[in-house]
């Protein structure tokens, strides 16, 4: 008998194994990092959030616009039975749990590449532009948890079955309730009717159009009503919406090259440079579509055309509206199928180590990023928010604030804004200010002059100041014979109990 030379296929298998070991070590060292920020500060606080506490907590507010569907859940059992605060952090882990589990039958299908699958497109899920808004988010990670629900049922689930239709259905409508970028679920799929020409799909954009049609009834004055209106009243000009096109192109470049490498060396990318390379990526991804129409059982080609259509909407909306809020938040679904049609390519073509190479870039810059934020102290995060709430802090400015107080001036925002929601609590002399959907940086005479905005506040007896790090300047303002201080060594407040 012809004996059989066994050293390459054991060469081949531990050239296999290893590149394995590598990308599931990545993916558990991503997991492990996850867990740790979760731990430290939980979600991630903005705006939004004082928003739904208002709504939760009854009172009116106008960002019920955003996400009926989330302050519902917080607000109704099981939810409603545990503490206001915890409610967030349990909501977030329980669609992180969900996350994985839809990651998990997704690489079922994948039956002898199913380990790698799962670490791969798990990897995706744990970096840093997805840890964000998957761990970190309100209403988004909710979106994010449909939207995975969404391409699962969409892309992996049998389309012969009978309830492959209606689940779509139902679910798209739902999402409406959640996220109105939802409504891009409309071109989609009347170009993917001219791909996969079968009437069934119609069940699908009438429950879409239907429930899109109950929500503007019921929130008439929601945030597309709201932009579109902005707008039509701005009317700019032509030259306007050419700097607005070139800005957010640019920026969706910026956005995609954060997939690989971190993004605050994206966001360095010469603004010239960006722009061509997002023509050149958009021409390859059209060009992709165009000449792969006929090959819809490809897992990578209905990835890319959610994409696609996703960003054409987004960007075209962004137009509309004058914004030029393009950012990994608002294009979390483009990154993910992108990242997840890269990963399955790579694999139909056995590219194992730019698989590897990849792996590791992700899992690079995303322990850079988890190393930076523990070691910072301003984190606008949940748990921080949690622990002052608690503290004494809170009473003792509880018990400085008297009825004619409309708000609270602070160095610290991140830590006072959900204990005292029925206040506005303003930064004293912020580096940035959130304008038309971008971070504006503010120089140093825009931040003196909020800082004397601060300050007339306080002497008219609007506003109290409260300080954790008291410069020379407030601690001069503390001496004022008509200003009262209190607080101990840590925490300075200033009010005036008199109006003048």
């Amino acid at each position: 008998m012809e004996k059989k030379n066994i050293a390459p296929q054991l060469v081949n298998f531990f050239k296999n194994d290893s590149s394995f070991l590598i990308v599931a070590g990545t993916f558990s060292l991503l997991f492990i990092l996850t867990l740790i920020s979760f731990w430290k500060f939980g979600s991630h606080l903005s705006p939004d959030t004082i928003g739904y506490f208002q709504i939760t907590i009854g009172l009116p507010d106008a960002l019920s616009s955003l996400s009926p569907f989330y302050p519902f859940l917080l607000s109704n059992l099981p939810l409603s039975l545990i503490p206001l605060f915890d409610r967030i952090l349990v909501l977030n882990l329980i669609t992180g749990i969900l996350a994985f589990y839809f990651l998990y039958k997704i690489a079922a299908h994948a039956d002898k590449n199913a380990g790698i699958i799962f670490s791969l497109f798990g990897i995706s899920l744990l970096s840093w532009w997805s840890f964000r808004v998957l761990g970190s988010a309100h209403a988004d990670s909710i979106f994010y948890l449909l939207v995975l629900a969404w391409l699962y049922v969409f892309i992996w689930s049998d389309k012969d079955d009978n309830h492959y239709f209606p689940a779509l259905g139902v679910l798209s409508a739902l999402m409406v309730w959640v996220k109105l970028n939802t409504l891009f679920l409309i071109p989609l799929l009347l170009v993917w009717i001219l791909i996969d020409p079968n009437w069934r799909w119609l069940i699908v954009l009438g429950c879409i159009i239907a429930s899109w049609a109950v929500f503007q009834w019921v929130v008439p004055e929601n945030i597309l009503q709201f932009h579109l209106t902005e707008h039509a009243n701005a009317n700019p000009g032509i030259l306007n919406h050419l700097a607005l096109f070139y800005e957010n192109m640019a920026s969706w470049m910026q956005v995609t090259l954060g997939l690989v490498i971190s993004d605050f060396l994206s966001q360095r990318i010469p603004k010239p440079l960006a722009f061509i390379l997002a023509l050149v990526w958009a021409f390859f991804l059209l060009a992709y579509l165009f000449l792969n129409k006929n090959k819809r059982e490809n897992k990578t080609y209905p990835l890319i055309l959610f994409g696609v259509i996703y960003t054409l909407c987004f960007l075209a909306f962004q137009q509309l509206s004058g914004y030029q809020e393009v950012n990994y938040r608002t294009l979390f679904p483009y990154l993910l199928v992108i990242s997840w049609a890269t990963w399955t390519t790579l694999i139909r073509l056995n590219q194992r180590k730019v698989m590897v190479l990849l792996a590791i870039c992700i899992g690079g810059h995303t322990l850079v990023g988890h190393g930076l934020l523990w070691q910072r102290e301003d984190v606008a995060s949940l748990t921080l928010a949690k622990h002052f709430h608690q503290s004494d802090v809170k009473k003792n400015i509880e018990a400085v604030l008297e009825d004619h107080h409309q708000e609270i001036r602070t160095d610290a925002p991140e830590k006072l804004m959900l204990s005292f929601v029925d206040l506005q609590v303003t930064p004293i002399q912020p580096k940035a200010l959130f304008i038309e959907g971008k971070n504006k940086p503010l120089s140093g005479s825009e931040r003196l002059m909020e800082r004397d905005q601060a300050l007339a506040s306080l002497l008219s007896g609007r506003s109290i100041v409260v300080l954790f790090q008291a410069d020379e300047f407030w601690e001069q303002v503390a001496e004022k014979s008509n200003v009262d201080t209190s607080g101990d060594d840590k925490v300075l407040i200033l009010s005036i109990s008199e109006l003048p």
